[in-house]
């Protein structure tokens, strides 16, 4: 069953026309040696009530690519492979990404590697830093590396309520940063590592002033661009296209799926807003993580410097270590949550094997079908851990 959530607002996101671009590659997904189980995973868990799922998985066998179910329900249109959804949080991992590039390059950033030991407050004004719960002590890699003790905006209620009244507001860093003005810290500085989303609009924000730039036109031109990442669009800083998935979630608890697509949580602030498909997020972690041409080697081992477990993920500065409870087999990269949206990019060094997913419905907020994503999750990494 389904209902559909409208305001007066014109949408960010509309109905799902269009057709995604096909494979941008010859595509060998019918000989891989898994293509049977992977389509049937696929197909169990779209019974299971998953509107839509795309998949990319690479191994020693090559790439396997897949989808199944709707890109839009009402509009009855597939989600296919190049379907454009929401990698929510894996914004952050390109963010990461983009604040070592600037190091990088320190001579005309401005930043440079011992950027990431200096107080916020070289870049951020008292006005700020004053009312940001341990805003005068904390710094820029404490933010990366979710060791702030800054309470998460995205898990307070009135934040949420801001949100249900106006969707499709375009927040402004400093208006998401009022949220917690004020509150006591979670913990002291480095003393922990909780995960926080308000962390990475302080991140946006210094590379912002640090540059004098756009920290969207920067990912754009330094990762986005060279990358080829022609189907990645940053909301609400880009419109995303026509072949963009519509998402979902069980709003009211009482297993009726409602179209969230147009509750925007603040994105284009550095946590969130980078939609994509499985291509151009395999594109991405290949070269930072498997071709290693992203990155130099000096950035990418300090970004890999896993701090404190947040069960069950470790945070690395930007970066993020998940199922660890798998102990050599944890994967690298970044997880996307939102209202109604899910991904995953992670490649796992051990098995040298990469997975990209798209799920167009929202796993951040509790309801019946998270369970069922979870087991989604788990069966795919045990077949493709073996």
């Amino acid at each position: 069953s389904y209902l559909f959530l409208s305001s007066c607002q014109k949408s960010l996101i509309e109905h799902t026309t269009g057709t995604p671009p096909p494979i941008p590659w010859s595509d060998s997904s019918a000989k891989h040696p898994m293509n049977t189980q992977f389509r049937d995973l696929l197909e169990r868990y779209r019974l299971k009530g998953m509107p839509g799922i795309s998949l990319l998985v690479n191994d020693k066998n090559g790439t396997w690519v897949g989808a199944t179910g709707k890109a839009d329900i009402i509009k009855d249109v597939p989600f296919e492979t190049g379907t454009v959804s929401k990698a929510a949080s894996i914004t952050k991992l390109m963010v990461g990404t983009l604040v070592f590039k600037l190091m990088e390059d320190s001579t005309n950033s401005g930043l440079g590697y011992n950027a990431l030991y200096k107080p916020i407050t070289t870049w951020l004004p008292k006005k700020i830093t004053d009312k940001v719960p341990n805003g005068n002590i904390i710094t820029l890699g404490q933010c990366m590396k979710h060791e702030t003790g800054i309470p998460d905006l995205n898990e307070l209620d009135k934040f949420y309520l801001a949100v249900l009244n106006n969707p499709n507001k375009r927040w402004k860093p400093e208006e998401l940063l009022e949220f917690v003005y004020g509150l006591d810290p979670v913990f002291a500085p480095s003393d922990t590592a909780i995960y926080s989303n308000t962390n990475t609009v302080l991140v946006a924000m210094i590379i912002e002033a640090a540059t004098g730039k756009n920290h969207f036109d920067l990912l754009h031109s330094l990762i986005l661009a060279p990358l080829g990442m022609n189907n990645t669009f940053y909301q609400p800083h880009d419109a995303t296209p026509v072949y963009t998935a519509q998402g979902y979630f069980d709003l009211y608890n009482n297993n009726t799926i409602v179209n969230v697509s147009n509750l925007i949580t603040g994105s284009g602030n550095g946590f969130g807003g980078i939609f994509s498909n499985v291509y151009d997020l395999y594109t991405f972690i290949d070269h930072l993580l498997v071709k290693q041409d992203l990155l130099r080697p000096k950035s990418l081992a300090i970004m890999q410097t896993f701090g404190k477990a947040d069960f069950p993920n470790q945070y690395g500065y930007g970066i993020m270590k998940k199922y660890i409870d798998r102990g050599i087999d944890a994967g690298i990269g970044h997880s996307g949550r939102d209202v109604g949206y899910s991904a995953n990019l992670f490649y796992f060094p051990n098995k040298k094997v990469t997975h990209a997913f798209f799920i167009n419905y929202g796993t951040d907020g509790d309801s019946n079908l998270k369970a069922v994503f979870q087991d989604f999750i788990k069966e795919l990494l045990d077949m493709t851990l073996k």
